[in-house]
């Protein structure tokens, strides 16, 4: 008895719920961006640098919500790609910048494949549905977004 309501605990959670597509929408971009050469993850941080500019790796952690070693991680293999630079901060001598050095095609590239990915992943979702899920999603991130 207890387990069957463990089970319907877990399968009524929205985290749960969250967390599995999380898993499964990135399964499908990954999938989808092998042909560019970069991981949805860097295709994130190249769409986002592409569209603020320069940006510190500590406003990049906070802005994508990924940990410091993840992000490191991403931006090195994007610097060994020569589609990001690290260049020192003007503001903080102790702090670098990264700089997009992606071409207008490359981003029209990913562009196109976040395009074709979210169709894939979100296909049974009316055009309203999914504009109402994504105006659900940032509320909550809006939320989280404080506690971190």
């Amino acid at each position: 008895m207890q387990d069957a309501r463990r089970s319907d605990r877990l399968r009524g959670s929205l985290a749960n719920g969250v967390v599995r597509l999380f898993r499964l929408v990135n399964r499908v971009h990954n999938r989808k961006f092998r042909r560019t050469g970069v991981s949805a993850e860097q295709a994130h941080i190249l769409t986002l640098l592409s569209l603020e500019g320069p940006l510190t790796i500590g406003r990049l952690q906070r802005l994508l919500a990924l940990s410091s070693p993840t992000l490191t991680g991403a931006i090195d293999r994007l610097e060994a790609l020569e589609l990001v630079r690290r260049v020192p901060s003007p503001e903080d001598r102790r702090a670098f910048v990264i700089e997009p050095r992606v071409t207008a095609r490359k981003l029209a590239q990913l562009d196109a494949v976040i395009e074709e990915g979210d169709g894939a992943c979100f296909a049974p979702l009316t055009p309203t549905e999914r504009k109402e899920l994504l105006r659900l999603l940032e509320k909550c991130i809006a939320h989280l977004d404080g506690d971190t």
